[in-house]
């Protein structure tokens, strides 16, 4: 076939029309696979942004530590319930004590029984020294004190020789001596003086026995009398004495308007000092009762008024119900017998310890 010039054109006309259509058609080949891999794109960051919504980091933190929480709250309350489990299975019941340890908390036990319940007033008084057995060493002569023997709070014998003096006017040596056993409360004498006749040097006082001098008020005059019982206490040594009145004055101070009673305590141990304030509770009144208990055996437990019993179990609780009463003791109306054994000091200790197994770690 013979080519023209107008048939080459055309030719070439046709393959450059071929080849925009190729670019053409790469151009839109390429524009998809952007637009694909850019829907692609934001498809990963709506899918991230998603998650991030939908789980933030803190939430997560939060949830892990809340599950956390949770568990450990859980696992507490496990043991707590272990704990309580423990002490629920627990049974009250008697407490047991072995001597050893009842004497390590103090816990005194007797019989509850009949007695007497007192009327009483108190009155304060002061110890004085048993003025029927006080003696002044006093010399027969004046002298002059050549030596002394005994001086302030020593005890003495009856015939000990206190001093020794010689006489002013003969020159010659003499002695004074204890008129009887006792202590050198007081002396003014010392080496070389010069005494007059009949001055006391030395006091001597038997401390064995001393006065309680207690002063009654008017109010309460008529109702003291002697023979009445009365209980001495020495502030807060915590001694007591029981005695009866011995004394009582006819007359009132004219100072202090009081009266004037006296009880002689046996001082065996000399506690008792003179000058010593103390109080007097003396009984006026006497009521004979069934049944009583002192009244630190009482004390109350969960409402109810309480004194603890012994029997072959061990201590336990015994409600009662109390009648009349005075300083030192209650009278018991029911829920006790005499003869039953109870605890009459120091009951605190077993209530602390009311149903646990052992006290204070001590088993029986």
């Amino acid at each position: 076939m013979k080519t023209t010039p107008y048939t080459f054109k055309l030719f070439i006309i046709g393959i450059f029309a071929l080849g925009l259509s190729a670019i053409a058609q790469g151009q839109a080949h390429n524009d998809h696979d952007h637009e694909e891999e850019a829907d692609h794109g934001e498809t990963h960051k709506q899918h991230d942004t998603h998650d991030s919504h939908a789980k933030p980091k803190s939430d997560v933190d939060e949830h892990d530590h809340g599950e956390e929480q949770e568990h450990g709250e859980s696992h507490d309350a496990h043991e707590d319930h272990d704990e309580h489990g423990e002490h629920g299975d627990h049974e009250e019941g008697p407490i047991k004590l072995n001597p050893e340890v009842m004497r390590e908390f103090g816990i005194v036990i007797g019989k509850a029984g009949p007695g007497t319940l007192h009327e009483t007033v108190v009155l304060p008084g002061e110890i004085q020294y048993n003025r029927e057995a006080i003696a002044y060493v006093t010399p027969r002569y004046e002298g002059t004190v050549l030596s002394i023997n005994a001086r302030l709070a020593d005890k003495v014998k009856k015939g000990q020789v206190l001093a020794s003096l010689e006489s002013t006017e003969t020159l010659r040596p003499f002695e004074l001596k204890a008129p009887f056993d006792g202590v050198v409360v007081a002396y003014d004498v010392t080496p070389g003086q010069t005494v007059q006749a009949g001055i006391p040097l030395f006091t001597v006082a038997d401390l064995s026995t001393v006065w309680a001098d207690l002063k009654v008020y008017q109010r309460n005059i008529g109702e003291i009398h002697e023979g009445q019982t009365a209980r001495i206490e020495g502030g807060h040594s915590q001694t007591s004495y029981t005695g009866k009145i011995a004394y009582v004055a006819p007359t009132v101070d004219e100072h202090t308007r009081t009266g004037l009673a006296r009880i002689v305590i046996e001082n065996p141990q000399g506690i008792w000092k003179p000058g010593q304030f103390v109080k007097g509770t003396v009984s006026t009144d006497e009521q004979k009762a069934a049944l009583l208990v002192p009244r630190s055996a009482v004390l109350k437990n969960e409402g109810d008024t309480v004194v603890f019993i012994q029997d072959e179990d061990g201590f336990e609780p015994r409600p009662v119900v109390l009648g009349s009463s005075d300083a030192e003791s209650w009278e018991v109306v029911s829920g006790l017998k005499p003869g039953e054994v109870i605890v009459v000091e120091n009951p605190i200790s077993l209530k602390a310890e009311m149903g646990k197994g052992s006290f204070g770690g001590h088993h029986h």
